[in-house]
């Protein structure tokens, strides 16, 4: 099979101030064993030597460089997405330090060539987690009670790093514009699971390093974990971004929704307290997370 036989990838990377791992990322990306693979590079404006690190791939033609202003990574990686859209058979995000697996692509294409490319797909999986010299720290336990639309509404159940999207979820996702989006991987994976398809793989695709710059509680588990999230989200004002990007989704792809899917955006975004924390569906994975969510919806805070 040549290499017009084969669906079209386009991997899409957004870089700021990463030069002292992407050079290994990018190598892991270009190394795959899916053949037909395109690299995007947008740098966000690093200050380092980031793009001195990146030129030698232009130059050989191996990967498609912009040299950007700092505009943020959720509108950088939209630059991008809209930049390949309509291109490519699917689009897959990619993080600047992490190492992927040499079947990352395939794997996640072979999934998605089963499922119906008029209707928008993502494809997503979990990680192993390293240290910042990758030495392994356990696999990533991202889906635990299953993953669909309620469990996308108020938790970010998928890492960007790990997904694979069709071209009718990328020109959808385009077509509505970055405004109002607070994560791009999460925005994306909403659109879908509101939409279309969401397929949660159970099988580790990459390396994801956690270094000073990006670790986080994710992978901990217990009080440190919940105090984390509390801080970020209650300290952070981040709640009121949750709301605005449902409110996106909405007001962008409401019509198109499944009547059920509708009618459940529509009683968290207009219902009142008790009718939010009563409503039958399970929206987080942990159980504390759960009740604490609720909470939220009777304190009139979500």
């Amino acid at each position: 099979m040549g290499m017009s036989d084969l669906a079209s990838v386009a991997v899409v990377m957004s870089t700021y101030n990463g030069e002292k791992y992407v050079r290994e990322q990018l190598d892991s990306v270009l190394t795959q064993d899916y053949p037909n693979v395109s690299v995007f590079v947008r740098d966000d404006g690093s200050s380092d030597g980031t793009v001195s690190v990146l030129e030698p791939y232009e130059r050989a033609g191996r990967i498609h460089l912009e040299r950007g202003k700092n505009a943020g990574v959720v509108h950088s990686f939209f630059s991008l997405l809209e930049e390949v859209c309509g291109r490519f058979d699917y689009v897959a995000f990619c993080d600047q330090d992490d190492r992927w697996h040499a079947d990352k692509v395939s794997r996640a294409v072979s999934v998605l060539q089963g499922k119906d490319a008029s209707v928008p797909q993502l494809y997503c999986s979990e990680y192993e987690f390293c240290d910042g010299e990758l030495r392994p720290q356990g696999r990533s336990h991202l889906n635990r009670r299953g993953v669909g639309f309620p469990t996308m509404l108020y938790e970010n159940m998928v890492s960007g790093n790990t997904t694979l999207m069709n071209d009718a979820l990328v020109c959808a996702v385009v077509s509505a514009g970055v405004e109002g989006v607070y994560c791009h991987d999460w925005w994306c994976a909403l659109v879908a699971s509101a939409i279309g398809d969401l397929t949660f793989d159970d099988f580790a695709s990459l390396d994801y390093r956690r270094t000073g710059s990006n670790v986080s509680a994710t992978g901990t588990g217990g009080m440190s974990l919940l105090r984390y999230r509390a801080r970020k989200f209650l300290q952070g004002g981040e709640l009121a971004n949750v709301t605005v990007q449902l409110q996106k989704l909405a007001r962008h792809f409401g019509d198109a929704m499944p009547a059920d899917r509708r009618r459940l955006l529509e009683r968290f975004l207009h219902g009142g307290r008790w009718s939010k924390a009563t409503t039958p569906v399970r929206l987080r994975q942990k159980g504390s997370e759960e009740l604490a969510l609720r909470i939220l919806f009777l304190t009139g805070r979500l």
